[in-house]
């Protein structure tokens, strides 16, 4: 431990803070998915209907989006130790509350206390940890969070299961206050404050204009199906909208909003946003009406429910270990659209379950929603993001955690308040039937859901001309702004680029290509068409890739091993080269290119994260540089004497 903490740059201190922040997170994500499958014993319990007791998981999603904006506030007006120690003071509070709950409305007013201790630590601990590690390490310090956050939700739901068959569900939270209170008191005696923070602004109407906008149309989705007075119903639906459109405008008017909502001017991270939110709203959906099917409709134990999800879990945190190096190599489209289909093929088998479905079956349509929803999530988060200029993205982090509790709790309510439309469809059916028409009901929304995530994947989540045009015309206002302000230019990349570049045109054999690559003494060229545009870019890499041996193997369907050895001499593949197209062996399609405005940080990661040593610079599509490794050594080197 001590040569990790030596290799990742941080000191004993620094270490105890990780470990009890990383504990503290991995118990407040838990407590996320612990819950549903518990929902029928307490339905039982307490006497209510699934519309009811879904409160649970969209009510804590509903408070966590109203606190996540606000952790700026806190972070910046309170000390790191003592935000720490209220926030678990309340997380046990409420869990204690909900141990003891005789009866809903006390089990729902401790889940909102948790809900709010989740909302105070998770923000506070990204932050933390982006602090403490050094800026060489930040990226095994993201790591350990995601790997906290990917973790606990995977296991949540089968240790629920296990707990609420053997113990049951009231002790399954004191076990859970325990747990929370031993967190407390570590945190008490050793943790240590952290950070110096700018205090933030705390505006009232913004937090009252959300809090009630949203919770009004939140309890009007929740008992539409199953409300006396449709009118009052749609009425509140109605003031929650007003509501949210004057916080919306509130937003835009404040110079230190509460929520960036400008953020969404760029079509991308709009797009990104909402389809993902959207997505997640029947993900959690799905998660709260599937162990009311295995229990009630196919009669099986928490312990089977748990377990029907967990394969789907773990793959899909496995999944999203690798979704972000198939998005940096493929692009957001190769990833996503086949991802999105592979969701909704398991929203569809779900769709089509009778009463007697086998579990196992269940439990493959939930591995493969699961496995295609982490290869929509990342890619498209990414791609959002990254329209975006590094200024606004801490803004674009919070929005993006509201908006998406927001879906979560606007989905949740609808996919369980359609579970009680079955007396309607069927008032003579017996109540077995009716129980399954209802989860029936909800699949059928949840498959809808996830149709309507697919086709905005496929004819929305795409690149346009006035995306690129957008995001270059952001760059420049906001670098004449920060000027106008007189704050100091970021250096760019058209500032040290090589402005007179070597080209070849895409039309040239790669002899001219090799010729210019002797000539000007470099290792790579990009290849333009008659507009200047950058088609693509030829190495010498590609060069030595075509020219050596290559030899072959392939496995047939019967495990028989085949190699298929290269014969050619190095004569004839030489001779064959330098008579053929450029493009025949230069990278094409997806080429790596930089702007000109780029701020040099930005252009430095991507030159090192992926692995090349020189970059096409452009303004709006047209060639107008490169920037090589060489030149940001260069440009070091002149601009620093003491190295000299």
């Amino acid at each position: 431990m001590m040569h990790m903490a030596m290799d990742l740059g941080i000191n004993k201190q620094q270490r105890t803070i990780i470990a009890i922040l990383l504990f503290g997170t991995f118990m407040v994500v838990l407590n996320q998915t612990l819950l549903s499958p518990a929902f029928p014993a307490m339905m039982v319990e307490f006497g209510i209907d699934a519309p009811t007791v879904q409160w649970l998981t969209s009510g804590y999603s509903l408070v966590e989006a109203v606190v996540v904006p606000l952790s700026a506030f806190f972070v910046g007006r309170f000390s790191t130790r003592k935000l720490f120690i209220a926030g678990f003071s309340c997380f046990t509070a409420g869990t204690l509350l909900a141990a003891w709950a005789p009866a809903f409305p006390v089990l729902l007013a401790g889940r909102v206390l948790q809900a709010f201790a989740t909302g105070v630590v998770m923000p506070m601990t990204f932050t933390l940890i982006l602090l403490i590690f050094p800026r060489e390490s930040r990226g095994a310090g993201m790591g350990l969070v995601s790997l906290i956050i990917g973790f606990a939700p995977t296991i949540g739901p089968t240790l629920s299961g296990v707990l609420i068959d053997t113990v049951g569900w009231h002790m399954m939270f004191v076990i859970i206050a325990c747990i929370g209170a031993a967190v407390l008191l570590v945190g008490i005696f050793k943790l240590t404050n952290y950070g110096n923070f700018e205090p933030a602004s705390f505006d009232v109407p913004s937090v009252a204009l959300s809090s009630v906008g949203l919770l009004c149309i939140l309890y009007g989705f929740s008992t539409f199906s199953t409300s006396d007075n449709i009118a009052l119903t749609i009425g509140l639906i109605a003031v929650g909208a007003v509501l949210v459109y004057f916080f919306v405008r509130r937003q835009l008017a404040l110079e230190t909003p509460l929520l960036r909502v400008d953020v969404l001017k760029s079509r991308r991270y709009a797009v990104a946003i909402f389809t993902v939110g959207f997505m997640q709203g029947g993900l959690i959906g799905c998660s709260v009406i599937m162990p009311i099917f295995v229990q009630q409709v196919l009669g099986y134990s928490a312990t089977v429910s748990g377990l029907v999800i967990l394969p789907g879990a773990l793959l899909g945190a496995f999944m999203s270990l690798f979704a972000g190096r198939l998005f940096d190599r493929f692009g957001m489209r190769r990833i996503a659209v086949p991802g999105i289909v592979t969701m909704f093929a398991g929203t569809l088998g779900m769709a089509l379950m009778g009463p007697t479905v086998d579990v196992l079956l269940v439990m493959f349509f939930n591995l493969v929603m699961s496995l295609g929803m982490q290869a929509v999530v990342t890619p498209l988060n990414t791609w959002g993001v990254n329209s975006l200029s590094n200024r606004v993205i801490q803004h674009a982090n919070a929005l993006n955690s509201t908006v998406g509790q927001v879906f979560i709790s606007f989905g949740t309510a609808a996919v369980v308040s359609m579970t009680a439309l079955s007396p309607l469809f069927a008032p003579n059916a017996s109540p077995a039937e009716q129980l399954y028409l209802g989860e029936h009901i909800g699949f059928v929304c949840i498959c809808a859901m996830i149709f309507l995530v697919m086709l905005s994947v496929i004819f929305l989540a795409r690149d346009r001309a006035t995306d690129i045009v957008a995001t270059q015309d952001a760059r420049r206002e906001q670098e004449m702004q920060a000027r106008a302000a007189g704050e100091a230019a970021t250096v760019r990349t058209r500032h040290i680029m090589d402005a007179n570049p070597q080209a070849i045109p895409q039309t040239a054999t790669i002899r001219e290509a090799i010729a210019l690559f002797a000539q000007s003494e470099t290792s790579g060229i990009p290849v333009v068409d008659d507009a200047n545009r950058v088609v693509g870019f030829v190495s010498d890499g590609d060069v030595m890739k075509y020219i050596g041996r290559n030899d072959s193997s392939f496995v047939t369907p019967m495990s028989t091993l085949y190699r298929l050895p290269d014969d050619d001499d190095i004569i004839g593949r030489l001779d064959t080269l330098l008579n053929l197209n450029v493009m025949q062996i230069a990278t094409e399609g997806k080429v790596i290119t930089v702007d000109a405005d780029t701020p040099i940080d930005e252009a430095c990661h991507m030159l090192a994260s992926k692995q090349i040593k020189k970059l096409p610079v452009v303004e709006g599509d047209k060639l107008v540089g490169t920037l090589s490794r060489r030149n940001v050594i260069h440009a070091i080197s002149e601009n620093a004497p003491d190295l000299g």
